[in-house]
């Protein structure tokens, strides 16, 4: 093995093994699979395919720069202790990575969907006789970033790109065009308020910034400025705001390391134990789980929502175009309530309680960076199968089959044409005005 290689190969162990409690931030994690032999005479002949982006670096400027902000002030009023000043910075450096950088994917984002690809490509090769491949990316730039380092496999294959307008993703951004869904989202507030009121919470921020502060300084919260407005930050706050960071500070090793930066030079785990990154990633989750996972029930509107992208699956696989392949790069809120529609166990148990949904349901699990579900396509020339995964693991649908994990294509479509007729829809409905009128 070269020298190189060796590197990565550590350095990907390390950030893996090192990465836990990230929820949806945690990187892209592949182990070899023993996938099962197609039954005789079936060859892939097409591939349906979408993949949330890769691992990335803060979507806006805001939880980094606040943060410096009251560890500046806590400096400035002697108010730091030994940690604090090793928290500040930390800070320091890891704005100087992510400046000018906001939104986009990392090095190792790149290296999680350049492998992706080349696995596809490899894996299922009879597929992609050179008719072309068909893209499709949203209006973040982090999608088309995407896109590009899981096509590097594919150079010279002939590629069309399709890019729509923001008001008009009603395939891979849908969850933006619902008003009835952006009005659910509002409503979860009443049930997440329970673990926000939770005594847990405040006395797991209690405990992360006695780490950090002396005395009284975060007692009456710190007032600093947001958006030329003053607010006052309080300890749950600050606590979440180190969380996050935390969790963003396993997609850079790389750019770490290009800027000289050793592992521990950015370790945000310094003020987080164990039990404490347990509850804000169960926090986070909860969250998650709600507006994007199975919630308390699985034909709930945070589910429904994916109808487009279900209907588009199901078209462009009976209707290849003469393409090879239809590649689709969107977010974690387009993955998971998909995942969920499919009827894919681990992403389709409901909760009752708020406190119980991870016991079947882990973000880092369904959607973590670079997440994705493929449908792929056998033939052999007179009938065709459908094999599905998730994370590029074979994963069971909620359908008979002989040959598990190959499913007959008729069975596959008919089930999800009832599935969508259920939810008062079709392949041939007008998606958007299907958004706008959902309840």
């Amino acid at each position: 093995m070269s020298k190189n290689w060796s590197l990565l190969l550590c350095l990907f162990i390390t950030v893996n093994t090192y990465a836990q409690e990230a929820g949806t931030k945690t990187p892209y994690k592949f182990s070899k699979q023993q996938y099962t032999p197609a039954p005789k005479g079936f060859q892939p002949v097409f591939v349906n395919y979408v993949g949330r982006h890769g691992a990335r670096f803060l979507t806006k400027a805001g939880s980094d720069i606040t943060l410096l902000d009251v560890l500046s002030q806590a400096e400035k009023e002697h108010a730091l202790t030994k940690k604090g000043v090793l928290l500040k910075a930390m800070v320091i450096r890891f704005l100087s990575i992510e400046n000018n950088n906001y939104e986009n994917v990392t090095l190792l984002g790149e290296k999680e969907q350049a492998g992706i690809g080349a696995r596809l490509y490899s894996n299922y090769k009879p597929a992609f006789k050179g008719r072309g491949l068909e893209v499709q990316i949203t209006h973040k730039i982090r999608t088309k970033q995407s896109a590009d380092a899981f096509l590097r496999p594919f150079a010279g294959y002939k590629r069309d790109f399709a890019l729509v307008k923001d008001s008009d993703e009603n395939v891979l951004r849908f969850y933006d065009l619902s008003p009835a869904y952006q009005t659910f989202k509002n409503s979860l507030s009443v049930q997440l308020d329970s673990l926000e009121k939770d005594p847990k919470t405040k006395q797991t921020a209690a405990s992360v910034c006695a780490k950090i502060f002396t005395g009284t300084f975060i007692e009456n919260g710190v007032k600093v400025m947001v958006r030329q407005k003053p607010v006052v930050i309080d300890a749950v706050t600050i606590a979440d705001y180190i969380y996050d960071l935390y969790s963003v500070q396993f997609s850079i090793p790389l750019e770490m390391k290009k800027k000289g930066y050793t592992r521990d030079s950015i370790d945000f785990g310094i003020v987080l134990n164990q039990q404490e990154l347990q509850w804000f990633n169960f926090r986070n989750g909860a969250a998650d789980f709600l507006e994007k996972g199975a919630g308390t029930d699985t034909l709930g509107i945070q589910v429904r929502i994916a109808a487009p992208l279900l209907a588009d699956f199901l078209n462009s696989t009976e209707n290849t175009k003469g393409k090879d392949a239809v590649l689709r790069f969107t977010h974690a809120e387009a993955i998971s309530p998909f995942a969920t529609l499919l009827g894919i166990r681990s992403a389709s148990v409901p909760a009752a309680s708020v406190y119980d949904y991870n016991k079947h349901w882990k973000a880092s699990a369904i959607i973590p960076l670079s997440a994705n579900i493929q449908w792929i396509i056998y033939s052999n020339g007179k009938e065709k199968l459908v094999k599905v995964l998730l994370n590029e693991k074979e994963v069971a649908l909620p359908i008979k089959t002989a040959h598990y994990p190959y499913y007959r294509w008729a069975d596959v479509r008919g089930y999800y044409l009832e599935k969508l007729q259920l939810i008062h829809t079709d392949p041939t409905a007008d998606m958007h005005q299907y958004l706008l009128q959902l309840k």
